[in-house]
C-alpha cells in the first residue's frame, strides 16, 4: 500500500518509551497484510498505538484507519482532535485511567493486537459495514456455497433441525484474517443449537476470482447473549 501514513501514539504508550524505529517496523510489517475491500483507492493510512489501561502495558493495540479520500481524513482528524482532548482533560495527577483510541471514525478500521515486545499477536477487521451485505452479493454467495462440494460434505454427515434456519452470508472477510488471497464472504451453515451454544460451519466464498467458488470451510462454537 504506497499511500501516505502516519503514526499516533496515545500519551500512556508514549509515556513507556518505546522505540520510534521500533514501531515504523511493526507497521511495515503488517501493512502489506491490508488489501483494501474491492481494491479501493486509498488516499492516506493513520495508526495509532493503544494501551490496555495498566502500566506498564502488558499487551498493545495497533489500530489502521484507512481513509479513502480527503473528507475521510477530515472526519477521523476531527474525532481524534476531540478524543485527545478527552483525554487531555482526565490526565491530571493522580488520575491513571484516561480514554483510549478506539471508536475513531474511517473508511476501514483494523485492529492489530501487539504483545509487550510488539509481536503481532492477531488482525481483525473492526468496521461495523462488514455485516452490511447487498442482497445480491448474498444470494450469489448462498448459492455458490449450496452447489459446492464442501457443503456436500457437510450435509452428509447426519441429521438436522430445519428449525436451525439456511444458509446465510454473515460478513466480509479480509486477507489478514482468512489467510486467503483476497476478501471472501463468509456464509454460515449452523448444525445445532441448545439456546447457549451453537456450532455449525463456515464458507469462505471468494468473489474477486472471475469464478465464484468456496475458497475454505471452517467449523464454529458461538455462544448466545
Amino acid at each position: 500500500m504506497s499511500a501516505p501514513r502516519e503514526l499516533v501514539l496515545h500519551p500512556r504508550v508514549a509515556q513507556q518509551g518505546f522505540a520510534e524505529e521500533d514501531l515504523q517496523k511493526v507497521l511495515g510489517e503488517v501493512l502489506p497484510r491490508v488489501a483494501p475491500f474491492r481494491g479501493r483507492a486509498v488516499h492516506s493510512v493513520v495508526a495509532t498505538l493503544d494501551w490496555d489501561h495498566r502500566l506498564p502495558s502488558k499487551a498493545l493495540t495497533l489500530r489502521l484507519h484507512l481513509c479513502y479520500d480527503e473528507a475521510g481524513r477530515a472526519r477521523f482528524e476531527q474525532a481524534l482532535a476531540r478524543r485527545r482532548q478527552e483525554i487531555a482533560d482526565r490526565d491530571r495527577f493522580p488520575e491513571f485511567d484516561v480514554p483510549d483510541l478506539a471508536g475513531l471514525p474511517s473508511d476501514e478500521s483494523y485492529d492489530i493486537e501487539l504483545t509487550s515486545t510488539l509481536a503481532v499477536e492477531s488482525m481483525r477487521l473492526t468496521s461495523p459495514w462488514r455485516r452490511e451485505i447487498a442482497p445480491e452479493d448474498a444470494r450469489q454467495a448462498v448459492a455458490t456455497v449450496r452447489r459446492s462440494s464442501q457443503f456436500a460434505e457437510v450435509q452428509g454427515d447426519g441429521v438436522r433441525s430445519p428449525q436451525l434456519g439456511d444458509l446465510e452470508a454473515v460478513a466480509w472477510t479480509p486477507p489478514c484474517e482468512s489467510q486467503q488471497a483476497r476478501w471472501t464472504l463468509d456464509v454460515w451453515w449452523l448444525t445445532s443449537f441448545d439456546g447457549r451454544i451453537g456450532r455449525g460451519w463456515s464458507f469462505l466464498v471468494d468473489f474477486v476470482s472471475g469464478d465464484e467458488r468456496v475458497a475454505a470451510a471452517r467449523e464454529f462454537t458461538i455462544r448466545a447473549g
